[in-house]
């Protein structure tokens, strides 16, 4: 269901106006800190309390207000962070226990590889960035949110990526035109060479997308074109850029130094595919993922079964002929007899010598001289028999029948000859202007780094606009790329970023808390090679990382942001993260990877679950369908977003239904039946075990005293409030592990 034109109208101005108002007009920096070419700053001197230069630029702001770094946190502590931060999991008890027993030097560091070689690693920051460029398994836009059958595909390769630390740069020039780097051509080979680079080019239709569905008059269905270009545009600009570009759509921009020639000039990159006038649908947009060759042999052996089920029902036609006559004179008798002869011939001429004047009398006379195998074998039972043999034949011929070929949701032009891009006036798609050329911000070129599309090959039917994007974006001297990813990693371990806007670093933006850090951070990721665990590797070297979160003395009420990071920051579990714990805690999780989404279902009290009965129900929640109208309820109460857009940073939330949900839902009670029995396998009969095996597990630690002393209590009253229950005790430790899943000390991370 479409929203009424003028109510869409009046949201985007209001949205629109509220954007301008929002921030307020550059203050006369020039350039801002954003648009500045990088360059390794000077590390400051500091007094103390230093492990790297990450400290050191921390504490050049905390020193002179007379503060420095909280101490070190206990070990169950920081393998607990760690564990989380780099996997979105807890650490095992073996693993706490191996890491707090591990006394030599080197223990955190080896601690610290052992999580970035594991291939939850992978998952847990592939969620990030699917989050930042707007990944989802349906199209969204209207009511219909429709499947996105293979987009799971791209979300597998990013995945696989992060686990393979693939070098960044080469990660972004995948996704905007790994068809153009793998030379690739619309029928061409797409061997399992080129299968990744096609995969990744689903980035450019993470959009929402629903002109499959789009049925309106012909300005909305040129409205819903030009919005799948705007929204995959946006999302580009946001998670490579740093920067909201939208408002340049109408106009130039109130404060970032953008230009509407610009922005049509960026759009004019992707309009080769999203060319509303040559619109391909969504489900159209596909490429098949084999070679030539073995897209004719897969032809070949098709087109095999299928003369052969087309002999084999032609013979069944042949043998039934004769009885089709016997009963077509038999039926003959209801008519005149003048008739009958004439009737009798036109049904017997083969269709292609039959005179119309034989097709009209055939036609005139359907219901006597149709017929249906099923009436036939009816009738005849000889025939009945022949037909059933045949029948099977062909379904054991349709068995031998090569599986279908793969198929990759891609984003590959298929227009030699690329139509001309014009401005529209004032973001209107009815009033074209004039014609612009690719091309990009013009703040963010160098005279050292200026894009350039090259000449294009006369055998190549691509336009090289985004290969020449992707090698300008992801140059060194590029002053965003590396920048903004840096500042999503920081955010990634401290919860808030140095540009604490993720999505926006320019002047609209939040100003930066430690702008030269930022830069050292993002010069140091170029020099290590693009590598993401370095960078990992870099910030959890570092004092900064390891602090407690209890606010020292005094710091607490005078930095009560904590932006100047003089503890750790205490924070809750993302919604992802709370699920797959309960789900490992309670000894169920499913660590299968890869492959088809997990479905979601809405019940009828408008909850989103995911059946436990469904294959697949326990695994990581990445896996789980990433509808855009229909998020899991669980993971949408503890604030996973609906991805209308992109979603840089969520916006954590504490609500009764939070509680409730852990209180009463059947997931959580299911998982806390299963953690009790955990506890009974592992630790027999004796109480105490019991405790401490639930606390390793939820916790991470040994209770403390008030809390053994606490759960004894507990343990009392709900034995005795199921005294006589088959089950009392199963229910009585169910109970307690519900509890514990529900408490603070699980869910957050200190």
């Amino acid at each position: 269901m479409r929203p009424p034109a003028l109510l869409m109208a009046w949201v985007f101005m209001a949205w629109h106006t509220m954007s301008l108002s929002a921030a307020d007009p550059p203050s006369g920096e020039n350039p801002p800190h954003a648009y500045r070419p990088m360059a390794r700053p000077a590390v400051p001197r500091v007094n103390g309390g230093s492990r790297t230069d990450i400290d050191r630029f921390l504490l050049a702001k905390l020193e002179p207000k007379g503060w420095g770094f909280s101490p070190e946190a206990d070990r169950a502590t920081l393998i607990r962070r760690v564990s989380f931060i780099l996997t979105g999991l807890p650490p095992t008890p073996a693993e706490s226990a191996a890491f707090e027993n591990d006394r030599s030097p080197g223990a955190h560091g080896r601690m610290v590889e052992k999580y970035l070689a594991s291939p939850h690693y992978g998952i847990r920051m592939g969620k990030m960035w699917l989050d930042a460029v707007g990944y989802a398994d349906s199209n969204g836009y209207f009511n219909a949110d429709s499947d996105r059958p293979l987009a799971w595909k791209y979300r597998d390769y990013v995945i696989s990526s992060f686990n393979a630390d693939k070098p960044y740069d080469k990660f972004v020039m995948e996704q905007l035109a790994g068809d153009e780097l793998a030379n690739f051509k619309p029928g061409g080979d797409a061997g399992a060479e080129v299968r990744e680079s096609l995969v990744a080019t689903h980035f450019l239709r993470n959009a929402p997308d629903g002109t499959g569905e789009s049925d309106g008059n012909p300005d909305e269905v040129l409205t819903d074109r030009f919005t799948v270009l705007e929204g995959n545009l946006q999302n580009l600009a946001n998670s490579l850029l740093g920067l909201t570009i939208q408002c340049a759509r109408c106009h130039d921009h109130k404060f970032e130094p953008i230009s509407q020639a610009e922005y049509y000039g960026m759009q004019a990159l992707l309009f080769p595919v999203y060319n509303p006038g040559r619109w391909s649908k969504p489900n159209e947009r596909v490429v098949v993922a084999a070679t030539v060759a073995e897209r004719e042999e897969w032809q070949k052996a098709s087109d095999a079964i299928d003369r052969q089920i087309r002999n084999e029902r032609e013979e069944l036609a042949r043998k039934s002929q004769p009885l089709r006559r016997r009963w077509l004179e038999e039926r003959l008798g209801s008519v005149k007899e003048s008739l009958r002869g004439p009737i009798l011939e036109a049904w017997s001429a083969p269709g292609e010598k039959r005179s119309k004047a034989q097709a009209d009398l055939l036609k005139a006379h359907a219901s006597l001289v149709e017929f249906k195998d099923e009436e036939i074998a009816k009738k005849f039972p000889a025939f009945a028999s022949e037909r059933e043999k045949t029948e099977k034949e062909v379904k054991r011929l349709e068995g031998t029948r090569p599986p279908p070929l793969e198929k990759i949701s891609a984003f590959v032009e298929t227009d030699p000859q690329p139509p001309v891009h014009r401005l529209l006036r004032r973001g209107v798609h009815t009033k074209p202007g004039e014609e612009v050329q690719p091309g990009v911000i013009a703040a963010l070129e160098s005279s050292a780094n200026r894009f350039e599309v090259a000449p294009k090959p006369k055998e190549r039917v691509s336009s090289g606009r985004r290969l020449a994007f992707a090698r300008w974006v992801t140059s060194p001297g590029h002053p965003m790329l590396a920048r903004v990813m840096v500042n999503r990693i920081w955010q990634h371990h401290f919860g808030t970023g140095i540009v604490s806007t993720v999505d926006n670093l320019g002047v609209s933006g939040a100003k930066p808390s430690h702008p030269e850090l930022l830069d050292h951070l993002a010069v140091e990721f170029i020099r290590q090679g693009w590598s993401v665990k370095n960078l990992h590797r870099l910030i959890l070297a570092s004092a900064v990382s390891t602090q407690r979160s209890a606010p020292a003395r005094g710091g607490g009420a005078a930095d009560p942001d904590n932006r100047l990071l003089s503890r750790f920051p205490l924070r809750r579990l993302d919604a992802e993260s709370i699920r797959d714990s309960m789900l490992l805690v309670s000894g169920e999780l499913d660590t299968s990877q890869g492959g088809p989404y997990v479905p979601s279902r809405r019940e009828a009290d408008g909850t989103v679950q995911v059946s436990e009965a469904v294959a697949g129900a326990r695994r990581r929640s990445v896996y789980l369908q990433q509808r855009r109208t229909q998020v899991v309820t669980f993971l949408q109460l503890f604030d996973a977003p609906a991805m209308v857009s992109t979603c840089g940073k969520r916006s954590p939330s504490t609500v009764p239904l939070q509680s409730l949900v852990m209180l009463n839902s059947e997931f959580a009670r299911s998982r806390a039946a299963a953690f009790a029995g955990r506890l009974a396998r592992e630790a027999g009969d004796d109480a105490i075990k019991r405790l401490s095996l639930a606390f390793r597990l939820a916790c991470g630690r040994e209770p403390a005293k008030e809390e053994e002393h606490a759960c004894g209590k507990f343990l009392a009253a709900q034995a005795e409030a199921y005294r006589g229950a088959k089950d009392g005790k199963e229910r009585t430790w169910a109970d307690l592990c519900q509890m514990l899943l529900a408490s603070n000390a699980f869910l957050h991370v200190e």
